[in-house]
């Protein structure tokens, strides 16, 4: 039967290990690997990252290489000891006001794809670790991590779901720039209004820009017990998920340093001055609904995109600048 097996490119010209998939098993996808410098080689416990990526990737070396996202360099500046892992989705472009390609997620939400996928690339992985050792290590999974950017977000949606033996293992799922959910029912944030409702074990980070500002204004809000999932204030306010956390992924120029910095970490009590001042400056309790037609959700997304301008780049910033702090926390 075949296997899995990953090749070592690189070598010289990036710190760490960087591996690509050089041969496939049936099912399976095209897969970057990276361990930064940091990793310890006798380890067999493994704190994994999964990266789904978007659109414009022309393939799972191009991921590492020329993605704006910058991904190893992220994990290698973390100074983090973790194991990215990120399949390739395929290639999406744009035609005119289209999208031409071959990207798809819909295999990610077939019965245990996650489960197998991981037992191919930690089998593939724990082969190469072992070289010409005849006692090949069994990897084991310490924490195991869900990141998505843009279109990778229906990605995460469906692996969620098909972890299989590898379920408990997963602690977070950072999603940057992802939830658009046009499509989907339920949408992205009541998918992961109720996911999140019915686990403890998970926590689930988003940081948006302005092309997925509607989605996760609602999931924030939701998310807090302030609105309905139909998008109407509750009355009364209801108790807030504690493993959820949806910030804006807000970026300034100060002109003393000259440069773009970071600002996505902006206090609630402060967004909520501009996304819904009436339930800042006022006793939640005491507020009457907006409507019946869910104005308070399209209120509060209207006063985000008014009160926060996004620069040019927001996109890949989220991604760069989401995965960077987030990673160093660890």
């Amino acid at each position: 039967m075949v296997a899995c097996e990953l090749e070592q490119k690189d070598a010289k010209s990036f710190p760490g290990v960087t591996l690509f998939t050089k041969r496939l098993a049936p099912g399976m996808k095209p897969t970057a690997v990276y361990l930064p410098p940091k990793r310890v080689t006798t380890a067999t416990k493994l704190d994994i990252v999964i990266w789904l990526h978007g659109f414009y990737v022309k393939d799972h070396e191009f991921l590492f290489h020329d993605d704006p996202a910058r991904l190893r360099e992220q994990v290698r500046d973390s100074g983090k000891d973790v194991a990215l892992i990120a399949p390739f989705l395929g290639y999406e472009y744009a035609v005119g006001d289209t999208f031409a390609g071959n990207y798809s997620v819909k295999d990610l939400a077939t019965s245990n794809w996650g489960e197998r996928y991981l037992d191919e690339i930690l089998g593939a992985l724990a082969k190469f670790l072992g070289g010409s050792s005849t006692s090949i290590p069994q990897l084991q999974i310490g924490k195991l991590i869900i990141a998505c950017h843009s279109g990778g977000g229906n990605g995460m949606r469906n692996l969620v779901g098909t972890l299989g033996k590898y379920q408990a293992k997963l602690t977070a799922c950072w999603g940057f720039d992802c939830l658009y959910g046009a499509k989907a029912r339920p949408d992205d944030a009541t998918f992961w209004y109720q996911w999140l409702s019915g686990q403890s074990s998970c926590a689930l980070e988003i940081v948006y820009g302005p092309s997925t500002l509607p989605q996760s204004v609602k999931l924030d809000l939701i998310g807090r017990g302030l609105a309905t999932s139909d998008g109407n204030q509750a009355q009364p306010q209801r108790p807030a998920l504690k493993n959820l956390r949806v910030t804006v992924g807000h970026y300034d120029l100060f002109p003393a340093f000259g440069q773009m910095v970071r600002v996505n970490d902006l206090d609630e009590a402060f967004v909520d001055r501009f996304m819904i001042p009436q339930v800042a400056d006022q006793p939640r309790s005491h507020q009457k609904s907006a409507s019946s037609s869910g104005e308070f959700l399209q209120r509060a997304i209207s006063n985000v995109r008014s009160a926060f301008p996004f620069p040019n780049d927001i996109h890949y910033m989220i991604a760069r600048g989401g995965f960077f702090s987030r990673l160093s926390k660890l």
